[in-house]
C-alpha cells in the first residue's frame, strides 16, 4: 500500500469540522444540564439548612475578601497571626465607618420615613398640574402614568419585600441574634483560611496522579474567579456609591449619603446600584428643587451608569470573572428567575465557574488553518501570494 492511500484512509477516519462542532456543542449542553441539575440540588440542600447555609456563604465571602492580605502577611508572619492582624484592621475600619456614617444614616432614614408620604403627594402634584413649561409639554396621559409609578413601586415593595422579610427574618433570628452571626462568620472564615491547604490536598488526592495537574489548574481558576468577583463587586460598589453621593451633594438633593450608601450596597448585584438609586433621587430632586434639577439628576445618573458600565464594571468584573457584560446580565436574569434574590446574588460567580469548567474540560477545537479565506487570522498574518 503506497503512502497516498494511507493518508487518504487516515483522512477518512478523522471527523470533519462540522462533526467536531456538533460534538463540542453536545458536550457543552450536557455540561450545562449537569451543572444546572447539581446547582438545583445544592440550593435545595442549602434551603433545608438556611441558617447554616447563610453563615457558610457569609464566611466564604469574607475568607475570599481577606485572602490577598492574609497571603501577603503570611510571607512574614504565621497564618494565624496574619488572620488576626487583618481582622483587627477590618474592625478598625468598620468602627471608624460606623462612628462616622451610621448616625447620619439613622437620622436620614428617620427623616425620610416621615417625609415620604408628603414627598409622594408633591411629586404627583408637580406632574399632574405642572407649573413648569418643560413638564407641560409632556402629554397628560404620560404624566398621569409617571405620577402613578410611585404607588406601583410601593405595591410591588409590599408584595415582594414583605414576603422576603417574612421568609428571611425567621432565618436570621432562628440561629441566634445578628451579633452572634458577626462572631460566627469571622470564626468560620478563619478556619477556612487555616484549613485551605489541607482541603486542597484532599481534593487532589481523589484523582489519579496523571490528572492532578489539570485538577489543580481548575481549582486555581475557580478560586480566582470567585475571589475576583467578591473583591471586584466591593470595589465597584464603593466607586458607584461615592459617585452618586458626590453627585447628589453637588445638585443639592437631600439624603445624599443614605442613597449613596444604599446604592453602593445594592450594587453587589452587578449594574444595579445606579439603577436602584435613580428613582428616589429623581423624585426627591423634583419634589425639593423642581423639574430642572430633576432632569439634571437624571442626566447625571445616566452618565454615572455609563461610567460604571463602560469603565468600572468591565474592569473589575470582566477582567476578574472572564464574562462579557452580555453574559453577566443574562446570568442575573436567569438566576433571579429561577432562584429569586439568592439566585441574583450568586448568578455571576456560578456563571464564571461554569465558564472555567467548560474551558478546562471541553476546550474549543482548534480552527483549521488550511481553509481558504481563514478569518481567524489577522490580515497581516495571512500569507500573501505574489503572482509572477
Amino acid at each position: 500500500m503506497n503512502e497516498p492511500d494511507v493518508l487518504r484512509r487516515l483522512r477518512r477516519r478523522l471527523p470533519s469540522r462540522a462533526e467536531r462542532r456538533v460534538t463540542f456543542g453536545l458536550k457543552v449542553l450536557a455540561l450545562i444540564a449537569v451543572a444546572i441539575y447539581l446547582l438545583i440540588d445544592v440550593l435545595n440542600f442549602f434551603g433545608a439548612i438556611r441558617t447554616t447555609g447563610l453563615l457558610v456563604v457569609g464566611a466564604l465571602f469574607l475568607a475570599y475578601l481577606v485572602y490577598p492580605l492574609v497571603r501577603r502577611l503570611n510571607a512574614h508572619l504565621p497564618v494565624i497571626w496574619s488572620i488576626v492582624v487583618v481582622y483587627l484592621f477590618i474592625a478598625l475600619i468598620l468602627a471608624f465607618g460606623i462612628t462616622l456614617v451610621a448616625p447620619q444614616i439613622g437620622t436620614d432614614l428617620n427623616s425620610f420615613g416621615h417625609a415620604f408620604p408628603g414627598l409622594m403627594q408633591k411629586f404627583q402634584h408637580e406632574l399632574v398640574t405642572p407649573g413648569n413649561s418643560l413638564l407641560a409639554r409632556i402629554p397628560l396621559d404620560d404624566r398621569l402614568y409617571l405620577a402613578n409609578l410611585p404607588s406601583q413601586f410601593n405595591t410591588l415593595a409590599q408584595q415582594y419585600g414583605l414576603d422576603t422579610l417574612q421568609k428571611g427574618l425567621p432565618v436570621l433570628l432562628s440561629a441566634a441574634s445578628l451579633g452572634a452571626a458577626f462572631v460566627i462568620i469571622p470564626i468560620l472564615a478563619a478556619y477556612m483560611l487555616l484549613d485551605a491547604s489541607n482541603v486542597r490536598r484532599q481534593i487532589l488526592g481523589l484523582f489519579p496522579p496523571r490528572r492532578r495537574e489539570k485538577v489543580e489548574t481548575i481549582i486555581d481558576e475557580l478560586d480566582g474567579v470567585i475571589g475576583g468577583f467578591i473583591r471586584g463587586q466591593l470595589i465597584d460598589g464603593a466607586i458607584v456609591g461615592a459617585m452618586i453621593f458626590v453627585m447628589l451633594l453637588a445638585t443639592h438633593v437631600p439624603y445624599a449619603l443614605l442613597i449613596g450608601v444604599a446604592a453602593g450596597i445594592l450594587n453587589f448585584i452587578p449594574y444595579a446600584g445606579a439603577v436602584i438609586g435613580f428613582v428616589p433621587s429623581v423624585i426627591l430632586a423634583l419634589a425639593y428643587n423642581g423639574p430642572g434639577n430633576a432632569l439634571l439628576v437624571a442626566l447625571l445618573f445616566a452618565v454615572i451608569q455609563q461610567i460604571d458600565g463602560n469603565f468600572v464594571a468591565p474592569k473589575v468584573l470582566k477582567d476578574n470573572v472572564g464574562l462579557s457584560p452580555l453574559y453577566i446580565i443574562l446570568a442575573i436574569l436567569i438566576g433571579s428567575e429561577l432562584f429569586g434574590l439568592i439566585g441574583t446574588f450568586l448568578a455571576v460567580p456560578i456563571a464564571a465557574m461554569m465558564r472555567v469548567l467548560r474551558e478546562q474540560l471541553l476546550p474549543m477545537p482548534a480552527p483549521r488553518s488550511d481553509l481558504p479565506g481563514d478569518l481567524t487570522k489577522k490580515p497581516r498574518d495571512r500569507e500573501i501570494v505574489k503572482t509572477p
